[in-house]
């Protein structure tokens, strides 16, 4: 009776342990994610999605759809670098795996090329514009809902601009070459983005780039913007406070 016993724990221990290693292969469930890295844990849209590919080389997933179990990490300047140096992709993978010497800078690019698609699909849409008179007329009827300029642009335009005291996130992550080619032109310094599906989509991205290459966008405290009440009568207040980027981990 003894020995039926022990066999029947025995066999459970065994299952429960094959068990285990089988869920260790599968993506975990849920809306968050460990950083391999940082090891702290986000809301997956807000960080960006390795998965190692046939040949065992690391491949950015950066729309988190490709098959495979995800390696994660919270998007930070030199953070895929990083993530090579200390052995992190091999860890997340639980093998030795192939990091391509330019993976840091297909992951800048990729991002930046989605940025400016979805930005060009929101100007072909009549949904974003550019120039400082149209990025003001559109802040004053409370129309956009971003603002990005360019990071080579000029302080004291993005100052006379004064976009982020009307409580919209205001983003540097691109410079004024890139924001031209969205609007087909050589330059663009000011762009609005209309409220709606394709500016959720285009503030994901734009955070997750803003925080790879260390270009937060700017707020200032809800109690230095211009109310809605004042919309379209004055100008922003002169001289607020900023802040640089209050909820770091949240997206944009």
């Amino acid at each position: 009776m003894t020995d039926t016993v022990d066999k029947a724990q025995d066999d459970f221990k065994a299952t429960e342990a094959e068990n285990e290693a089988k869920n260790e292969d599968r993506e975990p469930v849920g809306p968050n994610r460990r950083c391999v890295v940082t090891r702290a844990v986000r809301p997956k849209e807000t960080m960006l999605r390795f998965v190692v590919g046939p040949d065992d080389s690391v491949v950015p997933d950066l729309d988190a759809r490709l098959p495979g179990r995800g390696i994660w990490l919270s998007p930070s300047p030199n953070v895929v670098e990083t993530a090579t140096v200390k052995g992190a992709f091999n860890r997340g993978a639980k093998r030795k795996v192939s990091v391509p010497a330019d993976l840091p800078e297909r992951v800048d690019r990729l991002l930046e090329e989605r940025c400016i698609g979805l930005l060009g699909l929101a100007r072909k849409a009549s949904q974003a514009v550019t120039g400082y008179e149209k990025v003001k007329s559109w802040l004053q009827k409370d129309r956009a809902g971003m603002v990005i300029e360019a990071s080579d642009g000029s302080e004291g335009g993005r100052d006379k601009l004064g976009a982020e005291m009307w409580g919209v996130p205001v983003y540097l992550a691109l410079n004024s070459d890139a924001l031209g080619r969205a609007f087909a032109r050589a330059k663009a310094v000011h762009v609005a983005v209309e409220r709606g599906g394709l500016a959720r989509r285009l503030n994901v991205d734009l955070t997750r780039l803003s925080r790879l290459r260390g270009l937060l966008r700017e707020t200032v405290p809800e109690d230095r913007r211009v109310s809605q009440g004042d919309r379209g009568r004055r100008a922003p207040v002169k001289g607020a406070k900023r802040n640089r980027d209050p909820d770091p981990e949240g997206v944009g």
